[in-house]
């Protein structure tokens, strides 16, 4: 008879609020990386105007997806929620730092952003945990 032992003990039910954390500071960087990327080829190209706000929504929902994916793929179950999570603490503390900043960055409806973060969390927590 072998005996395992184990540093960490997962059982079913648990939050992995590390991999919540991980995967809101991955959708903040990748929302950043996307926002110069857009606003850099938007400065030197004829860009319709209209278009920003879906463009803005966009990297939204990307940046929330991958944050969403990765943290369900760290914790390794309850990927909707985690990636639910990463989508409200994003939504969070965007709308944090519009409250504070001056001017804020809100271009479009909160309430198409609300459900674009918790759609994208959602979609890319399941996807997360299908991958393990």
């Amino acid at each position: 008879m072998s005996l395992k032992l184990s540093a960490t003990v997962r059982t079913p039910g648990n939050v992995n609020w590390t991999a919540i954390f991980y995967g809101t500071l991955l959708a903040i960087i990748t929302s950043i990386i996307l926002m110069a990327v857009g606003g850099t080829v938007m400065y030197y190209t004829v860009f319709n105007e209209r278009l920003i706000p879906v463009f803005g929504l966009a990297i939204v929902f990307i940046s929330i997806f991958l944050g969403g994916l990765i943290s369900a793929r760290r914790a390794g179950k309850l990927g909707w929620f985690h990636g639910l999570a990463v989508g409200i603490l994003f939504l969070f503390l965007t709308i944090l730092f519009n409250v504070l900043v001056p001017g804020g960055i809100f271009g479009f409806a909160v309430f198409k952003k609300i459900v674009a973060s918790v759609v994208a969390g959602c979609l890319g927590g399941i996807w997360g945990v299908g991958q393990n």
